[in-house]
């Protein structure tokens, strides 16, 4: 093996154990913790170490010497030319839903300082669930580089942008323009691209000059709308998810794709239970979609949310709530009203001190949390167990295939 003090030279590792964000861990021969990108558990590994820390290093696989069961060869040409997306595309489906189990699990034990067998009994409760089928072209939505005259993806561990002739993981309509739209000088540095799986209308938001993004080689489907950040308030389109219709705009955060969205209105009307005679807060609200359908059969809905595009499509979509009551506030800062049940999906980073304080204010006996990012999650379950709640169940949610990235979604009560 060769010593870990050369750079230059790759090492001999074997792999023990998944961690967050796509890597496997290994220790070198001093011991040290070494994060490998390409790896799996299982395996024996050359790697080319790229960061080197006293305490750990992180570096990429470049040889795989004894291969675990659950690797295949990436199908995607852009993953081979170097695109970051797809950072678990090495590892089967199975593979890679094991991975998240264990890292959601490790962050709740670890992070969350919860019991093991507590973490355990939740995660099996939560396996009890069942979730809306998402096809592995699941994604809707695109956030892209603008590269010359084309937009990409990211490189791994680069600002450099991979230009893709293909992508297997967004729906076929969207790769369209992925691959036929071009940019003139003005159209900005980043473009959104997003379509309706119902309606076929589609629309490209980028932040600069809308007449300098050319769609003439996009073959029209539904209509194609093109349009800069600062309008993005003034075009909406229609998705269809946990069945039922919902506007979104194109500034508004909608999930992925609509069966992204589908499968989180299971998991969350799994986790809330019973609604009826109850009184419902949803928290990070959105455009309304856990309002408008988990809480159909709630007694009463209150949904907080601080985008002013988002709450406009919100008023919308929950319009046949004729008591629901819509506010445009900051949840950190609300002053909470009472209820029963609290939904809360906020963004990557996570409800925090201020978000979970805030919430406290509504002496909720049960509280779902919505989670896309495992570091957030055990801290904010930590927070919450803190005041009082008890872990129920855990559903660990493969909604961004070929990621290490999951949806998770906790029941807890007190």
């Amino acid at each position: 093996m060769t010593s870990a003090s050369n750079p230059s030279e790759p090492i001999e590792l074997t792999l023990d154990r998944p961690a967050n964000g796509g890597a496997a861990v290994g220790r070198d021969n001093d011991g040290r913790v070494v994060f490998c990108d390409g790896g799996l558990a299982g395996e024996t590994v050359r790697v080319q170490l790229k960061t080197q820390k006293k305490s750990f290093a992180r570096g990429q696989v470049v040889e795989v010497i004894e291969p675990a069961p659950g690797r295949r060869e990436p199908a995607c040409p852009t993953h081979h030319a170097g695109c970051g997306g797809c950072d678990l595309a090495h590892a089967t489906a199975d593979t890679q839903q094991e991975i998240k189990r264990h890292v959601v699990r490790d962050s709740l034990v670890r992070i969350g300082r919860l019991d093991d067998a507590l973490v355990d009994d939740a995660i099996a409760a939560g396996s009890a669930a069942v979730h809306a089928s998402i096809p592995d072209r699941y994604r809707t939505t695109v956030r892209l580089a603008i590269s010359g005259d084309r937009a990409g993806y990211r490189r791994r561990a680069s600002h450099d942008t991979v230009v893709p002739d293909s992508c297997l993981v967004v729906h076929p309509q969207l790769e369209a323009m992925l691959t036929n739209v071009r940019f003139r000088s003005g159209a900005g540095s980043e473009a959104v691209l997003r379509v309706s799986e119902h309606t076929k209308d589609a629309f490209i938001m980028v932040d600069g000059d809308p007449a300098a993004v050319d769609a003439s080689a996009v073959e029209p489907v539904g209509e194609l709308a093109i349009l800069s950040k600062a309008n993005g308030a003034k075009t909406h389109l229609i998705e269809h998810a946990g069945g039922r219709d919902w506007q979104v705009s194109a500034a508004s955060f909608f999930q992925a794709g609509p069966h992204v969205a589908s499968a989180l209105v299971d998991a969350v009307t799994f986790a809330a239970g019973d609604l009826a005679n109850r009184d419902l807060v949803d928290a990070y609200a959105g455009v309304g979609l856990f309002a408008g359908s988990v809480g159909a059969s709630a007694q009463s809905v209150v949904a907080v949310e601080q985008s002013a595009s988002a709450i406009a499509d919100a008023r919308v979509n929950l319009a046949e709530f004729t008591d629901a009551v819509i506010l445009c506030e900051e949840v950190e800062s609300w002053m909470a009203f009472p209820a029963d049940t609290v939904i809360a999906d906020p963004a990557r980073a996570g409800l925090g001190r201020k978000g979970v304080a805030a919430l406290m204010a509504s002496n909720a006996d049960r509280f779902v949390l919505v989670s896309c990012d495992t570091g957030s999650l055990g801290r904010d379950v930590q927070l919450l167990a803190s005041e009082g709640y008890t872990l129920d169940s855990v559903q660990v949610i493969d909604a961004f295939h070929d990621t290490s990235h999951a949806e998770v979604v906790v029941a807890l009560h007190r």
